[in-house]
């Protein structure tokens, strides 16, 4: 079930009214079965696994929370962790790892036939198996205490704005929500219903019009320019992921919102920065910020030299590559991102990082760290391309295209511009987006009427799914 879809409004009809005539205990048993119900609407065997998940992270931090031996809490904080990745590895990564090692052996002479695991991937693993995880490493750093009630701890994990695609929520911020009793504030109502309402205009307007043009751009192994107008389709797709996830972030902040519960920020103005350690901070904050506390940070983080500091950022970023999908290119670009952090912090160490004092100067730096940005996003578009593409050679036309001066401008160029700009101005204004029922009556009934029109003029009904479901 998507947020853009006909089947949702029905599931929102029902779930929404009932709630509100709930009391506490009856509301959380509700949204429990109506997160189970959203989740396997894709295919009911999916809750199963998300089922099993929260059970096992449910016994195993009770476990962990009633031990004092170290050795008895590292064992089961042991098995949460195994038996999460064991889940994502299976799911998600086998058949990827298969195939390599298959094709490493041939290249050598050897001969290794074996069988692959054809799985749907479950909606969502990724997100979920964070979620769960970081709660079980948090009972065992004494950080956060064993969730007394499963239902509670199982709305948690499974709360159906943010299970899918995020945010990724940590357990020390939602399940205290969970936990308690929540309280209604009219101002949160409309700060809720406005984000749903951007969160569409975000997705059906900005990402499903530019999604027709980046696909154009990535069906062939020839970009469809020779010239620098190829640039046209990768900003088509970076505008593109822009749109579709922050949008679908929106909404998920947006619905919590209107039950009284609060979702994490998880994007900021990622295009309007100067450097990779400030579009870390601004584009999917619930992931970076997971990735430094339980990955980066255990690693040593910055606290014991140079070459292992860059050592830390280069396998946190291959893994967080990896954790977007099952590809060699998620890692090469997981790889290349890790790159731009060390090189911006080798930058630092030798000339300082102090910020220029120039806009000129700071305007140039941010077009020129978004052009890299969008040679990530060249990288990235190319890991999911069409089967009997090659898609080393594809990055490599579309590089060599990219850097020819062009003869024309491609007609698509003025979409590509209108909506871009479209979110720039949102990223420009997130913190005013956050914040509508600050605005003037004036403003307010201006914004509604552009969001509206918008989406009645150039809004795309087609339900299409959101481009993080697949990871």
């Amino acid at each position: 079930m998507v947020f853009n879809s006909i089947t949702f409004l029905v599931f929102c009809a029902v779930v929404f009214p009932l709630y509100y005539l709930f009391p506490f205990r009856w509301q959380n048993y509700l949204l429990l079965a109506a997160s189970y119900f959203f989740y396997g609407w894709w295919d009911w065997r999916f809750t199963l696994l998300l089922l099993s998940t929260t059970s096992i992270d449910f016994w195993v931090a009770r476990q962990i929370g009633h031990s004092n031996d170290h050795a008895v809490r590292r064992r089961f904080l042991t098995i949460s962790i195994v038996a999460n990745l064991a889940a994502l590895g299976t799911f998600k990564y086998f058949n990827f790892f298969s195939t390599s090692l298959q094709t490493v052996l041939h290249g050598i002479g050897l001969s290794a036939d074996w069988p692959t695991l054809h799985v749907i991937l479950p909606v969502g693993i990724s997100f979920y198996t964070f979620v769960s995880m970081s709660y079980t490493l948090d009972v065992y750093r004494r950080e956060l205490a064993p969730a007394r009630h499963f239902a509670d701890f199982a709305l948690f994990v499974s709360y159906f704005p943010h299970l899918v695609a995020g945010p990724i929520m940590r357990a020390s911020n939602l399940l205290p929500q969970c936990s308690q009793p929540r309280v209604i504030k009219r101002d949160e109502l409309v700060n809720g219903l406005w984000l749903i309402l951007i969160g569409f205009v975000k997705k059906i307007v900005i990402a499903d019009h530019l999604a027709h043009i980046a696909d154009s751009g990535f069906r062939e192994q020839i970009p469809p320019s020779a010239d620098a107008n190829a640039w046209w389709f990768v900003l088509a797709f970076a505008f593109q992921i822009y749109g579709d996830f922050s949008g679908y972030s929106d909404i998920a902040r947006g619905l919590a919102k209107l039950m009284g519960f609060e979702l994490v920020v998880n994007f900021r103005a990622p295009y309007l920065v100067t450097g990779p350690s400030e579009f870390w901070k601004n584009w999917h904050i619930s992931l970076s910020t997971w990735l430094r506390d339980y990955l980066y940070i255990p690693l040593g983080g910055n606290r014991y030299g140079r070459f292992k500091t860059y050592r830390n950022l280069m396998a946190t970023m291959v893994l967080g590559g990896l954790w977007h999908g099952a590809g060699l290119l998620y890692l090469i670009w997981g790889f290349y991102h890790g790159t731009l952090l060390c090189v911006q912090r080798a930058g630092n160490e030798i000339f300082g990082s102090r910020a220029p004092a120039r806009r000129l100067l700071v305007a140039a730096q941010i077009m020129g760290f978004f052009g890299l940005t969008c040679v990530g996003w060249l990288i990235f578009r190319a890991g999911s391309c069409a089967p009997g593409i090659r898609s080393d050679i594809l990055i490599w036309n579309f590089l060599r295209a990219m850097a020819t001066p062009p003869t024309t401008l491609l007609p698509i160029a003025w979409a590509v511009i209108l909506l871009g700009s479209l979110g720039m101005v949102f990223q420009a204004t997130h913190r005013k987006m956050d914040l509508f029922v600050d605005w003037s009556p004036r403003q307010q009934a201006a914004g509604i009427c552009v969001a509206l029109t918008l989406l009645c003029i150039l809004g795309v009904f087609d339900g299409s799914q959101f481009i993080y479901f697949q990871f």
